[in-house]
């Protein structure tokens, strides 16, 4: 049961759930950088939710979910590949708001959802202001204004696991479904945080809906993959400019890039830097970013 997403629908209600899983992917995010529990357990959150987000819409190339913030939490990034693979970040100011227990690290921020189709098409972003003090809020919020459907989530991440359920009401033509939205969900906001960390999916979804007809889908696995390579890194220097990337190698004696998501670190001598600036270089390599290489 680690690492999966599982798809399940109400036979006579027309709504439809996700629930998700990531336990040794979770802990291949952690072991890569010494988190505060509080960014942990919001960059685990966020996690999550993109998971299951991935899940509700035909996607050949890549959903993210970007937080970014005017406290002492600066960003939380995650992205999903082809809904079987995810990668996720964040960065922080060390102070004492991380530490204080009711402090809203949300407090103000911005939520961005993007789009960014594989092979063509441009990318598709909606963006909602946070003003609640909780990452399943805002993306209900944003589901509802930019997708027009009704989303209820709930999410939880510890250190060892990052998890959650997402409920959808898909539009009925010839029927009010209000009434099992609002059965099916209370039911739903029943879950506690140790019930969706602890119990395995069978008996999180038997325990919550005995009652209601359930038809539950194959699991998918969900795994930590980062898409960094030396194409995307060498790309990045370019866009910042050779007169930058030489004051840098003049500086430091060579360039080091490390990846924000996985740790991988791209070091280049003066000899990499040449033939990354070279005319041949830059004719014969075309390449895409993502917000963090």
């Amino acid at each position: 049961m680690e690492n999966t997403l599982q798809r399940f629908l109400f036979e006579h209600s027309n709504i439809r759930g996700e629930i998700v899983s990531l336990d040794s992917s979770w802990k291949s995010v952690l072991a890569r950088r010494n988190y505060p529990p509080s960014v942990r357990k919001l960059l685990g959150e966020i996690t999550a939710a993109t998971a299951l987000l991935s899940a509700t819409i035909k996607l050949d190339g890549t959903l993210s979910i970007q937080f970014k913030g005017q406290s002492a939490l600066l960003l939380l990034l995650a992205e999903t590949s082809g809904k079987s693979s995810f990668r996720s970040t964040a960065k922080w100011r060390d102070n004492k708001e991380l530490a204080e227990p009711n402090v809203n690290l949300l407090a103000q921020g911005t939520l961005a959802v993007t789009i960014t189709p594989k092979k063509s098409g441009q990318a598709y972003q909606g963006l909602v202001n946070v003003d609640s003090d909780s990452i399943q809020k805002s993306l209900e919020e944003y589901m509802q204004q930019s997708e027009q459907l009704t989303t209820r989530l709930w999410l939880a991440s510890n250190d060892q696991k990052a998890t959650g359920i997402l409920l959808q009401k898909l539009p009925m033509e010839h029927r009010d479904v209000s009434d099992d939205w609002h059965r099916i969900t209370t039911l739903a906001s029943t879950v506690t945080n140790e019930e969706l960390l602890t119990l395995d999916f069978e008996t999180i979804l038997k325990r919550l809906f005995h009652e209601e007809t359930i038809r539950v889908f194959e699991e998918n696995p969900v795994i930590f993959s980062c898409s960094c390579s030396e194409n995307r890194t060498e790309g990045m220097l370019q866009s910042l400019g050779e007169s930058e990337v030489r004051a840098i190698l003049s500086e430091e004696g060579n360039v080091n890039i490390t990846c924000e998501f996985c740790g991988k670190n791209y070091i280049y001598s003066s000899s990499g830097i040449d033939r990354i600036f070279s005319n041949e270089s830059r004719e014969s390599t075309r390449k895409t970013h993502g917000f963090i290489n």
